[in-house]
């Protein structure tokens, strides 16, 4: 059976065993590594090196680690074997709404979370249709962790 290919990572509250973000992550490794990436970043964005960093991985190294597990708790198990701060993880995941709350509202709109509001309309069709060219500048210019 073939697995349709994903278009979008799951949500940024989606957790495995309590880690918010990782989920999303793995989908981007796997999109990237199917060449579907088209304009999510992989370790360029603020929230995935910040949990990069906590990891103590580069984005390649979790990619790779990503990719070779069947789903998200083999991948947690793979990071759990090769070694973290789970604790520090942990306290990153427990704190993430409040860490990032700028950027949730913007993430849920752009992704369908929730339905622009009149004035949100237009600024939604122009930033769909930069987004692309301005993440693969991004992708150049940033150097992902």
């Amino acid at each position: 059976m073939t697995m349709m290919p994903l278009t979008k990572p799951r949500r940024w509250n989606v957790d495995v065993d309590g880690i918010k973000w990782l989920p999303r992550m793995v989908d981007k490794a796997r999109m990237r590594e199917a060449g579907a990436l088209g304009s999510y970043l992989l370790g360029h964005s603020p929230v995935d090196r910040s949990l990069l960093g906590r990891l103590g991985m580069t984005t390649d190294e979790f990619a790779a680690l990503a990719c070779r597990c069947a789903d998200d708790h083999a991948a947690l198990a793979a990071l759990r074997t090769r070694g973290f701060d789970e604790a520090r993880v942990r306290k990153w995941s427990d704190t993430f709404e409040t860490r990032f709350k700028a950027y949730i509202p913007l993430w849920d709109l752009d992704e369908g979370y929730r339905e622009p509001k009149g004035f949100e309309k237009p600024i939604i069709a122009l930033a769909r249709a930069i987004e692309g060219p301005l993440m693969g500048l991004a992708r150049k210019l940033l150097k992902a962790p």
